[in-house]
């Protein structure tokens, strides 16, 4: 039998859990990490990032960080990462959380990027109604960080 999953505010007490998830998550897939106690504390605050865990006490299973961004024109949910640990039902609530979020805060437009091989990730975003944009993310990171992970991309784009 599932458990129901449940989904709340990240908090500072969950920063071991969820960086332990984010750094599997990131290797698995080939990403650099993206929580840290900074970012935590700052996605803590966008009321849009949320953590999934399957009961009283339970620890954290999985996490969506996102905030909303203006452009001038209206404004957007931008979601960084969804990260589970595979845990049933966490990716789904995680997402729904989301959704919810954004409608409620009268934001209509969501952009999530995804790594390319997270399928199980990919097929439920389509089940939940996102859909491929028809452009392609195109990233520059300056100083010695870009450096080694351009030469990174470049490895991997010549395999592919």
């Amino acid at each position: 039998m599932l458990m129901a999953m449940m989904v709340r505010p990240p908090l500072e007490a969950d920063l071991t859990a969820l960086t332990e998830i984010d750094s599997s998550y990131a290797k698995l897939h080939g990403l650099e990490p993206l929580l840290s106690e900074g970012a935590l504390r700052f996605f803590g605050r966008t009321e849009h990032s949320f953590v999934a865990h399957p009961g009283q006490g339970a620890g954290a299973v999985g996490f969506v960080m996102a905030q909303a961004i203006w452009s001038g024109e209206r404004p957007q949910v931008l979601v960084a990462r969804i990260a589970t640990d595979g845990t049933p039902g966490a990716s789904e609530a995680l997402v729904k959380a989301l959704v919810k979020s954004a409608y409620d805060s009268g934001v209509y437009d969501l952009l999530c990027r995804v790594p390319q091989d997270d399928d199980s990730l990919r097929a439920l975003l389509k089940h939940e109604s996102f859909f491929e944009d028809p452009q392609v993310a195109y990233v520059r990171i300056l100083g010695s960080r870009g450096v080694a992970l351009t030469e990174r991309a470049a490895g991997v784009s010549e395999r592919g």
